[in-house]
């Protein structure tokens, strides 16, 4: 009964850590007819991007159990070539390759990657297929973040490559995009961070289950299976500290936005341990205080998009207690407003504009607030005197924007 017990509690720290985030959001509470489905069987849902391709540069040829080769190069000079060796396809196909004008949504910097779809989606190969990208631009190997997705940009991951090669040999056991792009220290991170996230789903998932099934053998009398389920759970812990705990770690310590998760599933693999009764790991807190000083430093980026008052205001904040800039783009031309902080939620602004005789200037106070979600506004007032040969005149405007977390700003 006491294994039932250890048993039952490892079910509930797995399912707490699950559901616990998402249930602490809720401002309301529901009818119990009203709780969610749990589903322990189905992963997360991956990162989803927007694919254009440019149906202008394509190439197709047939391939068959003798293998074969099919090429393209790009009107910018990028060229793709895949090999498929003998006996990887069962019957002859005809395999397409359509370079990509552009895709979105995907953790890297602003640039085009060097990237072709490939068809029939979902072309299966017994064999390893080799893609060979040759950008037509040299991309530092220190920033290449080399990536593929399935369909038409389900399912984004960074892709297995030939490690050996100084190309970028792309390993494919099926079809569809494939690409290389260029990234910060913030988009490496949070390529590590999705690779964590699908990892963790999947062994929460798997610890969950070998532990349903001890606890039905142990509430019946079955204790023949309990060293099996020591040792399973003792693997599956060593894969979540090398697929998830080492990935947040490491993208914590690249974006510190990450800290706080590394932290999180540290602790939880820690009590998963002592709970299970395995040797503790010397160096958890070492780790968790570094960690807990990068999260307690971290200097949250942000983006302003918006108009008020008849003008539209851009720019980007590098940490709410340093000073910044909005750019205003408004019908007498286009300046920059300065915001100098007197903490990380006030401070004063001001603001000239100058066009031949005529000159505006002014400032005033501004506040910035904070929603949980890590999004906020920022509201300011601008008095300010115009003058022309005409005279003077003096205004007051108020304007408030939103202020959207932007992780990618490159702040030095």
């Amino acid at each position: 009964m006491k294994n039932t017990k250890l048993v039952l509690l490892v079910l509930t720290i797995l399912l707490g850590v699950s559901l616990s985030c998402k249930f602490l959001k809720e401002k309301t509470s529901k009818a119990v007819s009203d709780a969610p489905k749990i589903d322990f069987t189905t992963p997360a849902a991956g990162l989803d991007v927007k694919v254009h391709l440019d149906k202008k540069q394509t190439a197709c040829g047939k391939v068959g159990k003798n293998g074969g080769t099919v090429s393209l190069t790009g009107t910018g000079g990028s060229k793709f070539t895949l090999d498929v060796p003998a006996d990887a396809l069962d019957a002859e196909t005809t395999i397409t390759m359509t370079a990509v004008a552009s895709l979105d949504g995907a953790p890297r910097d602003k640039n085009t990657p060097t990237a072709v779809q490939l068809e029939p989606s979902g072309l299966f190969f017994k064999e390893f297929a080799t893609l060979t990208i040759l950008p037509a631009k040299e991309i530092p190997i220190k920033e290449q973040i080399i990536f593929g997705y399935e369909g038409d940009g389900k399912d984004y991951h960074l892709a297995l490559i030939d490690h050996k090669s100084k190309d970028i040999k792309i390993k494919l056991m099926h079809f569809s995009g494939a690409a290389v792009g260029s990234g910060s220290d913030s988009a490496w991170a949070a390529n590590l961070q999705i690779q964590a996230e699908t990892s963790r789903t999947r062994l929460e998932q798997k610890m969950a289950s070998l532990a349903q099934a001890e606890s039905q053998r142990q509430l019946l009398g079955d204790e023949s299976g309990s060293e099996e389920f020591s040792q399973n759970m003792k693997s599956l812990l060593e894969q979540f500290e090398d697929q998830v705990v080492l990935k947040e770690r490491a993208a914590g310590e690249l974006d510190c936005q990450f800290a706080r998760k590394a932290i999180e599933d540290i602790i939880m693999l820690e009590r998963l341990r002592q709970l299970l009764g395995f040797e503790p790991a010397t160096d958890t807190w070492e780790k968790v205080e570094k960690l807990a000083k990068i999260a307690t430093e971290c200097k949250k980026s942000y983006r302003v998009n918006g108009s008020s008052n008849g003008a539209s205001f851009s720019g980007e904040i590098c940490g709410l207690d340093k000073p910044f800039v909005l750019n205003v783009e408004a019908i007498t031309g286009s300046w920059p407003m300065k915001f100098t902080p007197d903490s990380a939620t006030s401070g004063q602004m001001e603001g000239t504009f100058s066009a031949g005789d005529f000159t505006q200037t002014g400032g005033g106070p501004y506040t910035i607030t904070l929603n949980e979600d890590g999004s906020g506004t920022i509201q300011f007032t601008y008095n300010a005197t115009a003058t022309s040969p005409a005279g003077s005149r003096t205004s007051s405007a108020t304007s408030k924007l939103p202020l959207k977390p932007a992780s990618d700003v490159s702040c030095s």
